[in-house]
């Protein structure tokens, strides 16, 4: 009888063990499409269209996220002056003079709390964002070797580094050719997301079918305004009259297209407060061996538009 009893004992115990371990096997759940939020006329839409890989062997990012990112300041700005967000906009060859505009706003100290960059403008303002050093900017810029070897170079500078560790916000606008989209890429690793901004046409071919965004501005404004900025300061280093062309022919559809961008930055744009004008006329946007001539350019050029600015607001 007792034997019976120790036998129905582990039997019962053999049950309850079995169902434990069934119970704690975790169960797995299925893998949902990613679903990108895209920025269009300034409002944030859900689409349904999972990312697929491009026909150059490129996937669109899964850090395509335009969420706003709260300012990231290790200091608080001084009371009664302004926050200001600088949009460095698209040149090519050209955008080397940001770093020279840069070094003059440095002087005055400028209190920027958030930045965009256009085309080669993204990489100034995200080296920029990093540690709101200008030395920083000029020293990862002065690694430029070669347009052919751009890839490599964005790789070395932004490795291993993502948005979320910078000292403010940073946004480059890109868009897709193949889906008409526009994107605002403001989160995750860095060295994944701005080849997507940095394409234009006549220096570098499209990255995933992805270009910089030369035509609205009004998505980087609204951007920046919504990181807490309410003033805005446009450095355009395609600045001046353009009598001859820009890029290749004057008939040719790469001048074509950047004419029409250098036309619309020319004009006033609502929500921009001051604008920075560096007329480069004796440099082509595709001098990327003059590229420390350009820089000291900008430096020489911006001083008094810097000036300016600075005592309009008495910094």
């Amino acid at each position: 009888m007792v034997a019976r009893n120790n036998f129905s004992v582990l039997a019962l115990v053999s049950v309850l063990f079995i169902f434990g371990c069934q119970s704690m096997r975790p169960t797995q759940q299925p893998n949902k499409p990613f679903t990108p939020q895209v920025v269009t006329s300034g409002t944030t839409t859900t689409t349904t269209t999972t990312t697929q890989p491009t026909t150059t062997g490129v996937s669109t990012p899964t850090i395509v996220t335009p969420q706003i990112i709260t300012p990231q300041m290790t200091t608080s700005p001084v009371k009664g002056l302004p926050k200001f967000g600088i949009i460095f906009a698209a040149g090519g060859a050209k955008a080397w003079a940001h770093v020279g505009v840069l070094k003059e706003m440095q002087k005055f100290k400028f209190p920027v709390i958030s930045v965009a960059g256009i085309e080669w403008g993204s990489v100034v303002a995200a080296t920029f964002a990093q540690n709101a050093s200008v030395n920083e900017v000029e020293w990862e810029l002065a690694k430029f070797k070669d347009i052919d070897d751009w890839q490599d170079f964005v790789q070395a500078a932004f490795a291993r580094k993502t948005t979320q560790d910078f000292k403010m916000p940073f946004v480059c606008p890109s868009l897709n050719l193949k889906t008409k989209v526009s994107y605002m890429l403001n989160r995750g690793q860095v060295d994944q997301f701005i080849p997507f901004c940095i394409p234009s046409a006549g220096i570098v071919k499209p990255y995933g079918n992805s270009v910089a965004n030369l035509t609205d501005l009004n998505l980087t404004i609204q951007h920046l305004k919504a990181t807490g900025v309410n003033k805005i300061i446009l450095i355009n280093v395609l600045g001046g009259k353009h009598e001859t062309a820009i890029i290749k022919g004057l008939e040719s559809a790469e001048n074509q297209i950047w004419a029409q961008f250098a036309a619309s930055i020319a004009k006033k744009n609502p929500g921009i407060d001051e604008v920075i004008d560096i007329d480069l006329g004796d440099y082509d946007i595709d001098d990327f061996d003059k590229r420390r001539d350009i820089m000291v350019k900008g430096s020489e050029l911006g001083y008094s538009q810097v000036k300016r600015i600075a005592d309009k607001y008495r910094l």
